[in-house]
């Protein structure tokens, strides 16, 4: 996996930053990975790809996922911390990449799945619709309820458990217990943001005290540019 620079990171989130989130990762993955073509990273299974996400954020900002939800309870602002490391360890994907369900073969959905789907404002439609993409092998979906779009569901959540993060909350206010999904797209593109913010900021900065140009700036080292900047600051 590719290190990016700080002029990387500005790059990155430019291209990025009028994106759906689904195409904010595939273009984050394919920046660090550019030996794997946007087109395969789309057709990995969504846990195969978070996980790709993780290795990427604990290698550029670090293994604690740190945020925030609100009680549903009691609007309290819960606040909540991950580790990286230990999810990655935890989730493991299936290594066929297959569900048998009813004489029939499917693959793990992936994020061109759910590109695919997500313009369908109906849920049970969109879920169905993602059934009839991922069915590989056997027979039309005749006889297919909703019952069976359930339980192929679980069926794959057991076979790639990283393609969707949900974790257990209870809220210290009024105990109320809730389970919330965590988007691992959107934990590192705040990340980026947020080191892209601070870059601008540090080019801002010492531009205006010293005129060297953007490219001169990044060019230093991100300690350099840290002192720089307190030095104008002073």
């Amino acid at each position: 996996m590719r290190a990016l620079s700080t002029s990387d990171v500005l790059d990155l989130w430019e291209r990025g930053a009028g994106m759906h989130p689904l195409d904010r990762g595939l273009l984050t993955l394919a920046t660090v990975k550019p030996e794997v073509s946007p087109a395969d990273i789309a057709d990995w299974p969504l846990g195969r790809r978070n996980h790709a996400l993780l290795e990427m954020q604990i290698a550029a900002f670090g293994p604690k996922l740190q945020g925030w939800c609100t009680c549903l309870g009691c609007d309290e602002k819960m606040e909540f911390e991950i580790d990286a490391h230990a999810l990655a360890a935890e989730h493991r994907s299936s290594a066929a990449g297959e569900i048998h369900f009813k004489s029939r073969t499917f693959r793990l959905p992936t994020s061109r799945d759910l590109s695919t789907v997500g313009a369908e404002g109906d849920s049970n439609a969109a879920a169905l619709m993602l059934v009839r993409r991922c069915l590989s092998e056997g027979d039309s979906l005749n006889e297919w309820g909703p019952q069976d779009t359930e339980s192929l569901g679980e069926a794959m959540a057991a076979a790639d458990p990283l393609a969707e993060v949900r974790i257990s909350l209870a809220c210290p206010r009024c105990e109320n217990e809730q389970e919330e999904t965590i988007d691992l797209v959107n934990f590192l593109w705040s990340e980026l943001e947020a080191r892209a913010k601070r870059a601008f900021w540090e080019v801002h900065t010492i531009a205006s005290a010293y005129g060297w140009t953007e490219r001169e700036i990044l060019a230093l080292s991100p300690v350099r540019r840290a002192h720089y900047t307190e030095m104008v600051q002073a």
